[in-house]
């Protein structure tokens, strides 16, 4: 997995990782810099490439969750899909089951939460979804030992067990 990061701003210049940590090594520099524009060049080590340019209030956010999603090992190669064609990751390539677990990750990491406040959020970022389907991936997450879960069945709240991930504890630089 190869990495390059191209910085404007405050900390303009350029950074590459490397290896089978360059993600997570990506991941938390980003976060701990300032900067008005990032560009995040990635390749696997398939050879499959991905680009994309982030700016505005919430670029660092934006480009953790690029970094980790295309960097996601899959034990099958994805469909191909028209963007895959320009070498470029698509998000269309996770599975519904893994782009909630990844939204939830990082609208929800250490707050309570419903399968309502779930439906309404990832509605707004991704387009319809089922509030039986995400109560189904909720129920799931908590059986197979990821999250939380209090209350009866009409106020059950969920919440992420594992707070010893590096990449759940990290803080967001703040923009200026």
């Amino acid at each position: 997995m190869k990495i390059r990061l191209e910085l404007d701003g405050k900390n303009a210049g350029s950074i590459s990782y490397k290896g089978p940590d360059s993600a997570e090594l990506a991941v938390t520099y980003l976060n701990s810099i300032e900067a008005d524009e990032v560009q995040v060049y990635l390749q696997k080590d398939d050879g499959t490439k991905a680009f994309a340019e982030f700016e505005g209030e919430f670029w660092n956010m934006s480009a953790t969750k690029f970094i980790l999603s295309a960097t996601k090992t899959r034990p099958v190669a994805p469909e191909p899909s028209a963007s895959s064609e320009t070498g470029e990751f698509s998000s269309e390539s996770l599975t519904l089951k893994e782009r909630l677990e990844m939204f939830l990750r990082f609208e929800y990491p250490r707050v309570w939460f419903t399968s309502l406040d779930v439906k309404r959020q990832y509605e707004s970022v991704y387009g319809k979804i089922s509030l039986s389907t995400v109560s189904t991936y909720l129920a799931r997450m908590y059986r197979d030992n990821i999250l939380e879960r209090k209350g009866n069945h009409n106020q059950r709240e969920y919440k992420f067990k594992d707070e010893s991930n590096p990449l759940m504890n990290l803080e967001y630089a703040s923009v200026k």
